[in-house]
């Protein structure tokens, strides 16, 4: 229920917001008593929450600026690393970054602040779906990936293919 009203809220407005791709999208939250989990700190979960407005709002900013449609995007995987726990009332401030693309899919970068001090950050590869087929990241963006990103994309992918493989021994 907090992401759906969260959604709706940002939604609403952000109408008329339009950003470059290359560009950093800023939030901000305050922790509310149904953020808090039961170890008193904002729990694990809620940070994809808001990894998930980040890119909702990445997504909507550049729109205008798309080839073709981006349709539905599907999580193909999301890792986070929790830094410091973050309390009651404290000002949660999250950068959402495009990290880059491959073939397939789209890598998001989610750095989480409270006083500008880093508390967490989270990579998402996510796929776009449109009709049920997958639809390459070059077919809806115009221009090359950044270089910049290269080395985080493959080291995930690498990372990725050592856990499958070692799925695949049990």
């Amino acid at each position: 229920m907090n992401l759906l009203i969260r959604f709706f809220l940002l939604w609403i407005t952000s109408r008329d917001v339009r950003h470059q791709r290359d560009a950093v999208v800023r939030q901000s939250y305050r922790i509310q008593p149904h953020d808090m989990g039961w170890r008193n700190h904002l729990p694990n979960f809620r940070f994809l929450s808001f990894m998930e407005l980040g890119r909702f709002e990445f997504w909507r900013g550049i729109r205008g600026d798309l080839k073709s449609s981006t349709g539905m995007r599907l999580i193909a995987a999301q890792d986070v690393v929790y830094i410091r726990p973050v309390g009651f009332l404290a000002k949660l401030t999250m950068d959402t970054t495009l990290v880059g693309w491959d073939n397939k899919y789209v890598y998001f970068r989610h750095d989480f602040y409270v006083r500008s001090k880093l508390v967490a950050t989270g990579v998402v590869k996510e796929a776009c779906v449109v009709k049920g087929s997958v639809v390459a990241p070059n077919d809806i963006f115009s221009g090359e990936s950044p270089q910049s990103a290269a080395g985080i994309v493959e080291s995930w992918q690498r990372f990725q293919a050592e856990v499958r493989s070692a799925s695949d021994l049990r």
